[in-house]
């Protein structure tokens, strides 16, 4: 073996080798191939030869000397190709690679770092014989398979090793050959799609290049194909002229439906940008010969009866009987008359207001499930991941409907069929699974039983994740006694393969660590046995969380099946050094071992799931220890983790959970008060995620702590600190109120589906004029340019006006039409019909999504927002309890009560923003701007919590003028939530302790009236909502008592 790869130096580049000699070095590379074939210790020992190096220099000349062929990047194979010995070179030398990446993960380190994925990145991107394209697509799969292993392996080095292959050139590539139309027969060109989509599965990783794929036009070529099979499969009768990909096998579409999971899997924006493609939408608009829109025989009551017959089963569902907080009751309308007009607006119009083409979801959402019901096995897994992900991505993007029960009654349609239909797929799936059951004998149906195993729980949390009615569909469906036996088989004794002997394992005994990295083999990894049973117990663990989420019922009884041991042995962590360490070889692989980081994860989404029951928190789960290591987790390396232990502790350190003690014992006021403060933007790991669970958990452990506790935990945190991020680090966590020229920023504003600007943050709680941007740059993004409506851009610019937006009365207008309609309230429409909903905008509807999602300042005000109510909440619960007034005059004597009070103003005082000029400043034509509602509550609470304590207090706060002026407004608050805390904290000001405390009580109901205070909780005793009325009744009475 040696000689031969000696007699391949010796020969040199292909450039300077004539014919004669390349068809020698052709045969000297054939015969190393065939060597190496199964034996990893050869291939070892090639490596440590420097075969790697030999491989990219025969690869980069071959690059060399076909330059001249190199053509369009993404243009198609020539129908013909004289076959050359370069070329016999070049194909004999890919599969040396593809043989070494069957090696392992040991393999990859040498062969990424000399760099061969991007010389076969480099040579896929010429005009090359099918053959050859093949040949390399498949060693770049190899690797990418090889490499997707490493990445579970417990050692802290790997996460830095990349395959660097979907860059944007790789995947300009990629999109070429999906686009070209190949000449060398149909299963080669299967096999070339099925391997592209296999890349991309593995490959994206990570959020930039799913970013990538998602602007390239990769997503909307692998919709093309599932559309064209839907079409193939008569699903649908498609009457357009713009759908004709070439057709694609069953397995090619099951590859292809795995990759979209892949790309739009963490993101509501990729979702919807892949459901809302010109294809899928061409597909179900396209589907009727008439002209009117004809998508509600897709509906539940129709059976997808595209073709003429139901293709799923018909289902009746009621009418969704909506009730409605805002806007009165329509059992007793009269009640509507009594309300605020400012505050509730115009409700008539309320039906501009769109949260998406309901419809176009709808169908997509059957159109999936009828692909789901059609297929078996792992492709029916697949379908149903890519139902759920969608399914999700619509629960995600939610916008007040107000009364609009079609809305409502569509949603409610597309989850009951879901439920019945599609729920017990996945849980006869996970029964497979649990089973042990085989579909066949032949390797590929191995292969996908075992998938099937991995990913079949993993799907079915997915499915029903956020959703109880689903969870309830899944549990009687048998979801929990098919997965808890899962999680216990994977705790199963795991006896692993004995490596073959190798007696010389480095040539020349040399240090491993003197070669260099292309000679250097890396590590083996975990083996494929224990990775097995590692996805298998990750995929239960997570459909345990999922199932427990909401129902209590669902809690007890996955502990009696008996799995919280199983749950507390998943969040030990595998050393590090264990997939290196030698000794452990052909061993058996135990349940104390450890866990990869992925199982870590969900064990704490388990761990923090089933603490959310009383009783199970008082007897399983202590007796289980489960605190322990949770505790431990907190110091893991992986922020990911660290986070996940995080909340998992926000449910353990409550107020009667037993193992609170424990972990104050174990010091965990330190460690959270730690991460609080080290994660943040101006910190290393800028990501506030961590800062806002670790918040929230000392929120928690100061509910009925004891005042030591408290007084610790206040001064580890700081006081300054607290106050600090109570004002917002940024410093401008108000500035998004005013923007040149009107209107707010794009940063915290982004236009809906009919191209109405709303507040991102808080829509419901803002209260401003805001128009529409025509300028907006995320709505010409590149990505999105071919989704513009000709037709409703045109509209836009019509006299009708700007569609416009009032946020403190949730009233949506145009400009000048509609705006003088609304105006006109006494005259309403004559028809039903009068009140025209504006035309679905894919574009702008696209636009608004990305926007929320993927803009920095948007994100960053979100994450703000989040701190700084943790931190509020947090001096709400020091303030709670009977030790009260002694806690708030501590926190006097740390940060002066002018500075506390100041605080709290800032948060209830509107800016005033004039709507002619956009800018900020008092005057008669101004409308206020509040901040978010959550923001408005906890300060509001804080009030109240100081108003409980001793007379003084009640007397210090009614002292702050302008704090009670910042107040006011409040009382109108369009959420009413906001109006019941105000109405709250004023009863607890105008309460008696005793009768020494009358004449106070008297001197501030004065004061209260004097602000204006009474006379809006007296004006609340009309409110539509029945909490805000008794708690109004009880307010005017204590003033009347005074």
């Amino acid at each position: 073996m040696a000689d031969t790869l000696g007699a391949i130096y010796h020969m040199g580049s292909m450039e300077a080798l004539p014919e004669v000699e390349l068809e020698a070095q052709a045969t000297a590379i054939r015969k190393l191939k065939n060597e190496i074939v199964g034996h990893d210790q050869r291939k070892e020992r090639l490596v440590c030869d420097g075969v790697v190096d030999m491989l990219v220099g025969v690869l980069s000349s071959h690059q060399r000397t076909t330059g001249s062929r190199k053509s369009e990047a993404n243009g198609p194979a020539p129908a013909t190709w004289s076959w050359t010995q370069k070329d016999e070179v070049r194909l004999q030398a890919t599969f040396i690679v593809c043989t070494l990446a069957n090696g392992g993960a040991a393999f990859i380190p040498p062969l990424l770092a000399a760099g061969v994925p991007q010389v076969l990145m480099d040579l896929l991107a010429q005009t090359t014989a099918p053959r050859l394209r093949t040949a390399t697509l498949q060693a770049l799969w190899n690797i990418v398979s090889a490499w997707s292993a490493l990445q579970e392996d417990p050692g802290e080095a790997v996460s830095a090793v990349r395959t660097d292959i979907l860059t944007k050139q790789g995947i300009e590539v990629l999109s070429g050959i999906l686009r070209s139309t190949l000449a060398d027969g149909a299963h080669n060109q299967q096999l070339q799609l099925r391997l592209i989509a296999d890349i991309v599965s593995v490959s994206a990783t990570t959020e930039a290049i799913k970013v990538l794929l998602c602007q390239s036009p990769i997503l909307d070529q692998f919709a093309d194909f599932l559309a064209a099979h839907s079409i193939a499969s008569e699903h649908v009768e498609y009457y357009g002229d713009t759908l004709r990909p070439p057709l694609s096998t069953p397995a090619t579409i099951t590859k292809m439906m795995s990759a979209i999971c892949t790309i739009i899997s963490g993101s509501t924006y990729r979702a919807h940008r892949f459901f809302l493609s010109p294809t899928i939408r061409d597909l179900f608009t396209q589907s009727w010969l008439a002209s009117s829109d004809q998508r509600h025989l897709f509906g539940a009551r129709h059976g997808f009866a595209s073709t003429g017959e139901p293709l799923l089963p018909l289902l009746h569902i009621p009418a969704y009987g909506t009730t409605t907080h805002h806007y009165g009751s329509r059992a007793f309308p009269a009640m509507a008359a009594l309300q605020n007009q400012e505050r509730r607006g115009h409700s008539v119009f309320e039906s501009i207001t769109q949260g998406g083409d309901v419809d176009h979801v709808n169908a997509v959402c059957r159109w999936l499930l009828l692909l789901a019901r059609s297929m078996q096995g792992h492709s029916r897994l697949v379908a149903l991941k890519l139902l759920a992900l969608v399914n999700n991505a619509v629960d995600a993007d939610s916008f007040d409907v107000g009364h609009r029960s079609e809305y409502m009654q569509k949603n409610r349609e597309r989850k009951k069929q879901i439920a019945l239909l599609g729920v017990p797929l996945a849980a006869k799936l996970v029964q497979v699974a649990s089973e042990g059951r085989s579909s066949g004998r032949d390797r590929s149906a191995e292969h996908d039983d075992m998938l099937v195993k991995e990913q079949a729980c993993d799907v079915l949390a997915l499915l029903v994740r956020d959703s109880d009615e689903l969870q309830v569909a899944a549990v009687d469906a048998g979801a929990i006694k098919h997965v808890c036996p899962i999680l216990k088989k994977s705790f199963d004794p795991v006896p692993l393969a004995k490596p073959m002997w190798s007696a010389r394992r480095i040539p020349g005994n040399a240090d491993p660590a003197s070669l260099p990295p292309t000679r250097r083999p890396g590590s083996q990894g975990l083996p494929l046995e224990t990775l097995h049973a590692m996805r298998c117990r990750q995929g239960a663990l997570q459909a345990l969380a999922a199932l427990a989420e909401k129902e209590d019922v669902h809690r007890k009884a996955i502990v009696e099946a008996g799995v919280v041991p199983c749950i507390f042995d998943s969040l030990k962590p595998f050393p590090p050094d264990y997939s290196t360490d030698d000794k452990r070889r052909g061993q058996v692989v135990g349940p104390k071992d450890g866990n990869t980081t992925a199982v870590l994860l969900a064990a704490c989404r388990a761990a923090k799931t089933m603490a959310r029951s009383v009783s199970l928190l008082r007897t399983s789960l202590i007796d289980a220890g489960i605190a322990k290591p949770i505790f431990q987790l907190l110091h893991h390396a992986d922020p990911e983790v660290q986070l996940a232990a995080t909340d998992a502790c926000i449910n353990l350190l409550l107020e009667f959970s037993p193992m609170r003690e424990d972990l104050i014992a174990e010091g965990v006021v330190k460690t959270l008060c730690s991460q609080a403060k080290r994660c943040g933007p101006g910190s290393a790991n800028g990501d506030l995620r961590l800062r806002v669970s670790s918040l929230w958990a000392l929120k928690h452990l100061m509910s009925a702590s004891p005042r030591e506790i408290k007084i610790k935990t206040l001064e580890e945190l700081g006081s300054g600190w607290l106050i600090g991020v109570v004002r917002g680090e940024q410093q401008h966590a108000r500035e998004y109120v005013s923007a040149p020229g009107g209107g707010v920023s794009v940063g915290l504003s982004a236009p809906n589906a009919a191209g109405e600007r709303v507040d991102l943050l808080n829509p419901q709680s803002s209260g401003m004029d805001v128009d529409v941007d025509e300028a907006d740059p995320l709505a010409e993004d590149d990505d999105e340019q071919e989704y513009g409506n000709d037709d409703a851009c045109a509209n836009d610019e019509e006299g009708d006006g700007e569609v416009m937006f009032d946020i403190s009365s949730s009233t949506h207008y145009q400009a000048s039409q509609l705006r003088s309609t609304l105006n006109n309230h006494h005259h309403p429409p004559t028809s039903p019909t009068a009140t025209q909903v504006p035309a679905f905008n894919s574009r702008r509807y696209l636009s608004s999504v990305r926007a929320i999602e993927q803009t920095p300042a948007v994100r960053a005000q979100q994450a703000e927002v989040a701190v700084q109510e943790q931190a509020l909440d947090f001096i709400r619960n020091l303030l709670n309890g009977e030790d009260c007034a002694s806690m708030f005059d501590h926190l006097l004597q740390l940060i002066a009560g002018a500075r506390i009070f100041e605080v709290l103003t800032e948060k209830l005082v509107p800016v005033a923003i004039d709507p002619a000029t956009g800018s900020g400043g008092a005057t008669t034509s101004t409308r206020p701007i509040y901040g978010p509602s959550a923001l408005i509550i906890s300060t509001v609470n804080i009030l109240t919590h100081i108003a409980n304590a001793l007379p003084r207090h009640k007397q210090l706060l009614i002292a702050q003028k302008p704090l009670l002026k910042a107040w006011l407004p409040h009382f109108n608050h369009p959420d009413r939530k906001v109006r019941v805390a105000c109405v709250w904290a004023v009863n607890s000001l105008t309460w008696i302790d005793d009768e020494s405390d009358r004449r106070d009580a008297r001197q501030r109901a004065q004061e209260l009236r004097a602000c204006g205070i009474e006379g809006a909780v007296r004006r609340l005793l009309g409110d539509e909502d029945l909490d805000v009325r008794e708690r109004a009744r009880t307010g005017v009475r204590q003033f009347e008592q005074l």
